[in-house]
């Protein structure tokens, strides 16, 4: 992709949305990162998000912490629900009670994760003025989380959750 120039286009794509760096934040590390985690996973989604924070003019420390906070809402799916699988493949737990389990657990800290992450890292009173979008993004993230782990199963419980935030900011946005 970067000998391609599509990293860049792509970069430029989203971060043309808004210049607001919390909801810069929040459509790169949040939604598009758990996007990535959904379709690739295994550390793809920080390196790829942090350097597209980084391109936008994030520092480098800073993009790293806000991708690594960002991803706990989709990691327990992975890519393409390989935790969930490997897990009831190990436990002989019938996948699809396990992947609705783990959708009800992670659904509320999906939900409070978009807010938390500006609040920790640009503060309580950015947190304020970015209220609205932070709880759409979270709400469109845990919202299909828990409806797709609970009535699809776990293969695709990040690529539709992020999906949903990215649409959901993109509305907001536009």
């Amino acid at each position: 992709t970067l000998e391609t120039g599509k990293f860049e286009i792509i970069k430029q794509s989203i971060a043309s949305l808004t210049t607001e760096r919390p909801l810069q934040a929040l459509l790169i590390a949040f939604a598009f990162g758990a996007f990535i985690e959904g379709a690739a996973g295994f550390g793809t989604p920080v390196a790829v998000a942090a350097a597209m924070l980084v391109g936008v003019g994030f520092g480098s420390f800073e993009a790293s912490a806000i991708c690594l906070l960002a991803n706990t809402a989709p990691v327990a799916f992975g890519s393409i629900g390989i935790p969930v699988v490997t897990l009831a493949g190990i436990t002989g737990l019938p996948l699809g009670e396990l992947s609705a389990s783990v959708g009800r657990i992670c659904a509320p800290v999906s939900f409070i994760v978009p807010a938390y992450l500006i609040a920790a890292t640009e503060g309580l009173a950015t947190l304020r003025r970015v209220l609205f979008p932070s709880l759409l993004c979270g709400a469109a993230f845990a919202g299909m989380q828990f409806f797709v782990s609970n009535f699809l199963g776990p293969q695709l419980v990040d690529i539709l959750s992020s999906l949903s935030a990215i649409i959901a900011l993109v509305v907001y946005l536009v």
